[in-house]
């Protein structure tokens, strides 16, 4: 089977630092080309050994060699983006999150249908082996029923001139920036959205809140989530049960050669590690070429990008009225095309 032909629309540092580092070790992908009106192009082609720069990224679109595009723009821009892409007919992978609002992504969904493409939004943290290692222990009764669920994603946000992650324009802010990982972590393990949410955030200087709590409220379970950018790097996840509990140390995002460490600890005083190494972007990459080749049901259900969705919107109506909110469902029109995710 050929390598899928990607183009990468910008030369953002998430495509640099980590989407191209990886592409180069994937097994069934090849970076084709690469846009930037910004004049970089060239120099990311050039230190990447990728064969075409394109100064717009009209004109990647429009190159009948690319099968496949990866959108790493400011979460504001991703709705344009995604639906030019589909009208260019290539299959899309857009880095979390998705999109905005409830408007929006029906209007991305029904782009990709009517177009016949695939999208997939990018939560590379999802194809790391050790989400598999917890659901394992979940399904098997490893730690009894699940009680409560904790997540915190932080980092030390370097506040150049312009930083689009502090702009509200452009849908910055902690919650869409990290605390979306909490959220979706959350929703997976419980395989559905909590019923409410109340969050509180602050910000020492910015437009945004850049740092935000939350208590997710799934009936049963309660999930609870900081964040933000103003703390020491650390991205923990932590599963508590009846009979014991699942600790992540580098649940979201593991850097490249790092190994993300799975802990479990039962009433029993027992505690066993799992140590496990994976360039999740790698296999992001890979997973998602194979399914442009032969879509199918390894990546499955819209379903993680809705629940997220609802949640985030849910989360950002408490922050501004300082009350509980409500989830609402969110369900885009039914299509031949599903936007796809893993689980």
């Amino acid at each position: 089977m050929s390598a899928v032909r990607w183009g990468v629309l910008t030369t953002a540092r998430i495509a640099q630092n980590r989407f191209l580092p990886a592409m180069r070790t994937a097994r069934n992908a090849v970076v084709s080309a690469i846009s930037s009106p910004n004049g970089r192009a060239s120099e990311v082609a050039t230190r990447f050994g990728i064969p075409v720069a394109y100064t717009s990224h009209e004109e990647l679109l429009a190159d009948p060699n690319i099968e496949a595009v990866y959108l790493p723009f400011p979460n504001g821009l991703h709705t344009d983006w995604i639906i030019a892409a589909a009208e260019a007919g290539k299959d899309i992978l857009c880095e979390k999150p998705l999109v905005g609002s409830a408007e929006d992504y029906a209007r991305v969904v029904e782009a990709c249908a009517r177009n016949g493409v695939n999208l997939m939004e990018a939560f590379m943290y999802r194809f790391h082996p050790q989400h598999q290692k917890v659901r394992e222990f979940i399904d098997t009764g490893r730690i009894g029923q699940i009680v409560s669920l904790h997540a915190r994603f932080h980092f030390v946000m370097d506040r150049t001139p312009g930083e689009v992650r502090l702009q509200t324009g452009l849908e910055g802010g902690a919650v869409n920036d990290v605390g979306c990982y909490a959220i979706d972590i959350m929703n997976m393990v419980m395989g559905r959205a909590p019923e409410s949410v109340y969050g509180k955030g602050t910000s020492r200087t910015d437009a945004v809140d850049t740092t935000v709590a939350a208590i997710l409220d799934y009936g049963d379970v309660l999930g609870t989530l900081d964040c933000g950018f103003e703390g020491p790097r650390t991205n923990s996840f932590q599963v508590i049960g009846t009979e014991g509990q699942i600790t992540l140390d580098k649940a979201f995002d593991p850097q490249p050669g790092e190994i993300a460490r799975v802990t479990v600890s039962l009433r029993d005083g027992r505690t066993e590690s799992f140590d496990i190494g994976e360039d999740q972007f790698k296999t992001e990459i890979e997973r998602f070429s194979a399914w442009v080749r032969s879509p199918g049901p390894e990546l499955i259900h819209r379903e993680l990008t809705e629940q997220n969705l609802a949640v985030r919107l849910a989360l950002h109506e408490s922050l501004a009225t300082g009350l509980p909110s409500t989830v609402k469902e969110i369900h885009a029109a039914e299509h031949h095309q599903p936007v796809q995710e893993h689980s």
